[in-house]
């Protein structure tokens, strides 16, 4: 059987297109290009019943390739004996690609396709037509200029068959058709069978087919001209949820009731942080959420004991009853002490319910599925505890990671046995009852968007079974910015992309996949890290004297052709003159000289040995007080201030390369330079912090993204915040993944507050994150800001009040409702800052997470339960009703 692939596409010079078949190992097969852009490709295939998955790419001239969005092409040949004609048309990014996700198709979208297959069987015409974004409650037809196809009377409109949805067809005898064959396709409403738009654009053409063979057509895109689809949702993790169930935190379960408010008011998704086991340190350090102790691993913290067994034992039961109610009633969770109790309790349990789960063949398929990082991930929990440390290189055993050495050491019949298998068995409960929560939540038709973080625990699983992927003489971490003004260093290794990109991004992709099992969409976290990360030398502690990772550094010679004097001594090392410290230290000024500072001629200092570092630094006040007071608080953040005054840095990979140092322009060193320099120094700054690596990163992250996001079908969405190169809107756009849009971070210069009307159809937005203040705490932080957005942003005349009452609150909200964003998510506390008598009483108690503050204690849990907030029928009406008039 031959098959012959048409595509229509204007190259440029130098341009191919190619095929690539998927049942080959994903084997390109180059195109020729005939008269009129049109591209073919003639191949025998053996197997006439067999389907074939493709899709088209573009080779550029420097020979990457460019694949077209959307998933593989399916085509299926049935048992025809005829030679196939296969016109396609190429895709290209039209906003839909998020509706072929898991979280529209198999949510929200998800249609119950009709077994209706009308096809004839001579026909030789199959015309098809991907278009995901219909409503379950409308379906597509199709009318044209032949009796076939109604003479474009609509009361003659043939139904397309949408067994094989997203894709829609409809197959046609040529013999019955005369040609050429003009054709419209329509959107009926499946109630009432009215139509309710027709396909925009001129009518769709088919000169005379091949009689020969069987002509298959598809379509792309129906152009239609009703409103595009606008849903919303919440955020809030899960630790934060409430419930009467609840034992002092937020569990998997507690989604269910989540859910139902979501149903009850409107809202289509629910937004969590991460949900890996991050116990590392067995204290309230461990309730950072993006600092897992492994990437696939779920947190025992979220298990709902009662459902995992009964307590045999009286007095345990009433024990737990007690616990429960104890720790249910607490503001805020407590980390420590909720985790402390619930081992006693899955202990407990362990010992009467495990041999009947361990002999259970759900349990042993749970356990086959994910064997090869579940061994792993329980023997380093189990020698984490064994040791004392999560620091596998302090290991007594086992400080390097050996498969075979591992799976001997895990294996049943050993004494320690029980202690480790107690994990196997902790994970089996907890993906049943987070599966048991997708599942309830698909059919309610609301769905779960997860978390993946850019980083992962230097002390993790991850790192101790593959220390080969990750560069742990550095740290990752971001560059200064609206949340810290020295940076964020979040002590992670980064990642060792060079070795990833040889097997495809494996370790990636297996990650996402796991996500998947749980959820319809994910947010990246920090997608700027895929375009490149700022690495920070393992000695330091702010960020300050990071730099980007890949990157094109300077060298000497560049530098010194620009016009710049290069002076090892004045660029590289600390300015520390007698006015930089009289700034810095006031009145502590000559004993910081004394304890830290040695005298290097004519009014310079330099840091004593002792001191010449900020993990040293760190290290010497840390071992002088367990919470420093005011003036040792002053003098450790001047000595980390003096660490950062240079105004390079030295490339860690190679030391003759060079980057300007972040935000130099405010520091002493830049401040005391002659004019002249100055100018030179802030052209360098500019070339390198704007425009010198655009088109390198885009490279990068194209080398990368297109791999991990096609790995799955969830829904994908980016964290693009901080310093944005120009490059990331275009690669997120060309991927089509949703932007995240944020009224108080504007992405246009010079502009203090965004407006939500104008935000970006694929994309998410939002009016603060779990890194900010809620509305209502915001709205108190910075009285002078607070009235610049009262006048410019809300439009409103005179002073702004001094708290966010409920109808500024409504104002706000509804801005970002009216947008013309595809998704907007708000903080679970923003919704309820909707009605005063519901508010919390202290807005400043509402806030998840600071960033400038590496240890902050994650805890905010919700001051209502879940099962109250379902019974408040006037709120929630307010909700429902303020999303259905914005269209959403």
């Amino acid at each position: 059987m031959a098959i012959r692939f048409t595509i229509h596409y204007a190259t440029k010079w130098g341009q191919s297109l190619v095929l690539i078949m998927h049942s080959e190992g994903m084997k390109p097969y180059e195109m020729q290009c005939s008269n009129a852009s049109e591209w073919l490709l003639d191949v025998n295939h053996g197997s006439p019943a067999a389907t074939i998955f493709y899709h088209y790419a573009l080779r550029d001239t420097d020979q990457t390739l460019t694949h077209e969005p959307g998933p593989a092409r399916k085509i299926s040949f049935g048992k025809s004996k005829k030679d196939f004609n296969i016109h396609d048309s190429w895709r290209m990014p039209l906003g839909n690609s998020p509706f072929l996700s898991a979280a529209f198709a198999d949510c929200i979208l998800k249609r119950n396709p009709t077994a209706l297959k009308p096809k004839t069987a001579k026909a030789d015409l199959l015309l098809r037509l991907n278009c995901p974004d219909i409503e379950p409650d409308k379906h597509l037809a199709i009318v044209g200029n032949q009796p076939a196809l109604g003479n474009w009377d609509i009361q003659k409109k043939l139904r397309l068959d949408e067994s094989e949805f997203p894709a829609w067809s409809i197959s046609l005898d040529s013999k019955h058709l005369t040609f050429p064959l003009e054709y419209k396709y329509l959107l009926v409403d499946s109630t009432n069978g009215e139509v309710a738009c027709w396909d925009e654009g001129p009518n769709r053409y088919i000169e005379t087919p091949d009689e020969k063979t069987v002509t298959i057509i598809t379509d792309e895109h129906f152009r239609r001209n009703t409103p595009a689809w606008k849903g919303c949702g919440s955020a809030i993790p899960v630790f934060s949820l409430r419930s009467e169930k609840g034992f002092g935190v937020g569990e998997f379960y507690d989604l269910k009731k989540m859910v139902d408010w979501a149903k009850k008011t409107g809202q289509r998704i629910i937004q969590t942080l991460p949900v890996n086991d991050t116990t590392l340190h067995h204290s309230n350090l461990d309730s950072y959420p993006y600092n897992a102790v492994s990437v696939y691993a779920l947190h025992p913290l979220f298990l709902r004991i009662e459902n995992m067994g009964k307590l045999e034992n009286k007095t345990d039961r009433a024990e737990f009853r007690a616990k429960r109610k104890e720790l249910n009633e607490l503001p805020f969770v407590n980390y420590q002490q909720v985790m402390q109790e619930k081992w006693r309790f899955f202990k407990t349990l362990y010992q009467t319910k495990s041999p009947a789960v361990f002999e259970s063949g759900e349990y042993r398929a749970f356990f086959e599925k994910n064997r090869e990082w579940l061994v792993p991930y329980a023997a380093f929990s189990y020698l984490r505890d064994l040791n004392g440390t999560p620091e596998f290189g302090k290991w007594k055993k086992f400080g390097k990671y050996n498969k075979a050495d591992i799976e001997k050491f895990s294996a049943p019949g050993t004494a320690h046995y029980p202690e480790i298998a107690i994990y196997y068995f902790l994970q089996y409960h907890l993906h049943k009852q987070l599966s048991e929560v997708h599942d309830y939540a698909r059919k309610n038709g609301v769905a779960l968007k997860g978390d993946i973080p850019i980083g992962v625990s230097p002390n993790s699983v991850d790192a101790w079974v593959e220390p080969e992927l990750f560069n742990s003489q550095v740290q990752a971490g971001a560059p200064p910015d609206d949340f810290s003004t020295t940076g964020q260093n979040w002590g992670f290794p980064t990642y060792n992309w060079e070795l990833m990109e040889k097997d495809n991004y494996k370790w990636w992709r297996k990650r996402f996949q796991k996500l998947a099992e749980y959820f319809d969409a994910y947010r990246i976290d920090h997608i700027l890290g895929f375009f490149r990360i700022w690495e920070i030398p393992v000695d330091a502690v702010w960020g300050l004297t990071g730099s980007f990772h890949p990157a094109l550094p300077y060298s000497r010679n560049e530098l010194e052709s620009i016009g710049l004097q290069w002076d090892d001594e004045r660029f590289l090392k600390p300015y520390i003159k007698e006015h930089v410290l009289d700034k810095l230290f006031g009145e502590y000024k000559k004993e910081v000289i004394e304890k830290y500072l040695l005298p290097a001629g004519q009014e310079n200092y330099c840091f004593k040995p002792e001191f010449n570092t900020q993990k040293k630094i760190q290290a010497h006040f840390a071992s002088t007080a367990k919470a420093l007071n005011a003036k040792q608080s002053l003098i450790r953040d001047g000595l980390y201030t003096l660490n950062c005054e240079v105004l390079f840095i030295p490339d860690i990979r190679n030391k003759e390369l060079f980057h300007p140092r972040i935000a130099m322009h405010g520091s002493a060193t830049f401040m005391d330079l002659p004019e002249s320099t100055k100018h030179l120094l802030d052209q360098i700054y500019v070339d390198y912090y704007y425009h010198r690596h655009n088109i390198f990163w885009k490279s990068q992250a194209l080398k990368k993204l297109p791999a991990l996001i096609s790995s799955t079908n969830m829904l994908v969405c980016g964290e693009d915040l901080g310093m944005v190169p120009d490059s990331v809107p275009e690669v997120m756009d060309k991927l089509e993944i949703l932007s995240l849009e944020i009224q108080r971070m504007p992405k246009k210069p010079g502009k203090e507050f965004g407006i939500p009307s104008e935000a970006p159809y694929p994309s998410v937005c939002t009016t603060s994150t779990h890194d900010m203040n809620p509305l209502r705490a915001w709205w108190e932080e910075n009285p002078a800001a607070t009235q610049r957005f009262y006048n410019q942003a809300l439009g409103m005349q005179g002073k702004a009040p001094t708290t966010c009452e409920s109808w500024i609150a409504k104002m706000i909200i509804e801005q970002h409702l009216y947008s013309n964003a595809m998704w907007v998510i708000l903080p679970w506390q923003d919704w309820m800052a909707l009605e005063t008598g519901l508010c919390s009483r202290n807005p400043f108690e509402e806030r998840i997470n600071v960033p400038s503050n590496p240890h902050n204690f994650w805890c905010y849990r919700m001051h209502v339960t879940l099962e109250q907030l379902l019974t408040e029928t006037n709120f929630n009406k307010k909700i429902t009703e303020m999303i259905e008039k914005s269209g959403r």
